[in-house]
């Protein structure tokens, strides 16, 4: 181990030892791979899809307002996250930051393993484009919670036919609560290249079985139509997933998937079947497993 990498696990388990009388600290941690074979493999592909480090630590202000801030290490990037309870609401801002709808859009129901909501077409959350942002999220009235969110100035942006605009932000907004037992999610992203991703998602559970319903469209020309149901049987959970993709090319995919929680580790297989609008369908096998601690 080098001298630098020393000097900074020394430092950071002072600042640990440090803290802990005074606030909750915390460690964790997450890794998921992805073992895939199928028509887009030459053989059989293993990738790690995430693997991140998370120091979490939590106080009081002298005004009484909560204080939680968190720094994580994932792959060759690190990145901090601050987040202030005022009772009226939490402001949340830094580098660890996720738009008001990526927080809400994910399908209620259905294979998820490697994606929570659609994975066909170009719709977006906005994320990607808010950099560090800033988000607030109300507190749960009546069980539904409202979050907005804004992004950092996006200088020089191209429209298409010379209407460039300097100054555009992303923002995006988005609710979610239930109402009579039947959940329900909907917001939007004002994206800098003037088109407003939008999604709305039901779901309802029955008899054992969840049951989800989802639209995602990118206001120009994609929307995607998505509905799933989870249950579970003799200790395995069962998703199933299908997405029918109306754009220029329209598409849609069939997911299937059986998963099972080992305790410390979580193992998924998963079947995907892609008619990617030709003449020749995409079939994948893969094999998703997260250990977590």
């Amino acid at each position: 181990m080098n001298k630098s990498k020393i000097t900074a696990y020394t430092a950071l388990a002072t600042i640990m030892s440090a803290s802990a009388a005074h606030a909750d600290l915390s460690l964790s941690g997450l890794y998921q791979g992805n073992v895939t074979s199928g028509d887009s493999n030459s053989g059989m592909s293993h990738a790690m899809s995430t693997s991140s480090v998370y120091v979490t630590y939590g106080s009081t202000l002298d005004n009484g307002m909560g204080l939680s801030a968190g720094f994580s290490i994932t792959g060759a990037s690190m990145g901090f996250s601050t987040a202030i309870d005022t009772g009226m609401g939490t402001i949340g801002f830094g580098q660890i930051h996720n738009s008001a709808v990526d927080g809400m859009d994910s399908m209620p129901a259905g294979s998820k393993a490697v994606y929570s909501n659609q994975r066909l077409g170009t719709y977006s959350d906005g994320d990607a484009d808010e950099g560090m942002g800033i988000k607030y999220t109300s507190p749960s009235i009546s069980g539904w919670t409202v979050a907005v969110s804004m992004g950092e100035n996006t200088a020089n942006v191209d429209f298409g036919g010379g209407n460039t605009t300097a100054g555009v932000r992303n923002t995006a907004i988005a609710a979610k609560g239930s109402l009579m037992g039947i959940s329900l999610a909907a917001g939007a992203v004002d994206d800098d290249d003037g088109s407003d991703d939008n999604f709305m998602t039901v779901g309802y559970s029955v008899a054992g079985v969840s049951l989800g319903y989802g639209i995602y469209d990118d206001d120009a020309g994609s929307e995607s139509t998505v509905i799933g149901l989870n249950t579970t049987m003799a200790g395995l959970s069962l998703g199933y997933t299908f997405e029918d993709l109306d754009a220029t090319t329209d598409q849609d995919a069939s997911v299937y998937s059986i998963g099972k929680d080992l305790g410390g580790m979580n193992v998924t297989l998963q079947y995907t079947d892609i008619d990617d609008g030709t003449a020749i369908d995409n079939q994948a096998w893969n094999v998703i497993y997260s250990v977590g601690f």
